[in-house]
């Protein structure tokens, strides 16, 4: 029996709005490490109803548990902007958390390589620029130390770690974002023409709104900074205050 394979952007992009919706114009949302594409399937009831809203879904979790993790943020956002091409003649709008901001950054970057500046917003949440953070090796540490740093960052994951099982499956998986996170240190980023916003928590430990603004080194289409109460997670716990700045920000149809 011919099995037919998956299209590039049936592997990677999971719809989030109502089937049958014929979208105007598109939000990509790209998960923190550990994440799943199950993330953002809340954020449509917040946003215009002809914008398209998919999320992306990284390998080696959910549906596609089976297969290797990617070796390197770059390998994996080259794919991710083959599965958007066909997207671009419409208004495209990039979104990424943590991890995700720095595969969206990429995912912008190889886009504005092959078609030019195709994405009219890109969004990064959580982190520092990527040309300005600390190299780290968090995802070297002991099983033990490891989980109590990632619970540190994502107090949902806390509750996970009364559940042997569960860690055993999602630990090696978590560790290998945490691997292309800390890992990826581009010496010579890309400027992009695409307006930036750059978000994040006041109380997260890890970037304060200073760092947020080094962003702008890496844009000359525009640039904004925006802080929300709240630490890492700060989109979990006012999902519809970050989202809502983004609605504000759309492209026309």
């Amino acid at each position: 029996m011919h099995v037919r394979k998956a299209t590039a952007d049936a592997l990677w992009l999971r719809p989030c709005n109502d089937p049958g919706l014929r979208a105007r114009r598109r939000l990509i949302c790209l998960p923190h490490a550990g994440g799943t594409a199950h993330t953002y399937r809340t954020w449509p009831a917040h946003l215009p109803l002809d914008l398209g809203v998919y999320s992306v879904q990284y390998p080696g979790r959910q549906d596609r548990y089976g297969e290797p993790p990617a070796e390197t943020i770059e390998d994996m956002a080259d794919e991710i902007a083959s599965a958007l091409e066909p997207f671009t003649a419409d208004p495209l709008v990039i979104f990424g958390h943590s991890m995700g901001a720095y595969v969206a950054y990429e995912v912008a970057a190889v886009l504005e390589r092959r078609k030019g500046p195709v994405v009219d917003l890109l969004v990064v949440s959580g982190v520092i620029a990527p040309h300005r953070k600390t190299p780290s090796e968090m995802h070297k540490l002991g099983d033990g130390e490891f989980a109590a740093e990632v619970a540190r960052d994502n107090e949902s994951f806390a509750d996970l770690l009364a559940s042997p099982d569960l860690v055993e499956v999602l630990l090696p998986m978590i560790r290998d974002d945490y691997r292309l996170f800390e890992r990826y240190q581009p010496s010579d980023p890309s400027v992009l023409h695409t307006r930036v916003l750059a978000a994040g928590g006041t109380e997260d430990p890890d970037v304060d709104h200073a760092g947020l603004t080094l962003w702008g080194e890496l844009t000359g289409g525009g640039f904004e900074a925006l802080s929300f109460p709240g630490g890492h997670f700060y989109l979990a716990d006012d999902e519809p205050a970050l989202v809502g700045s983004i609605a504000e920000r759309l492209p026309a149809a």
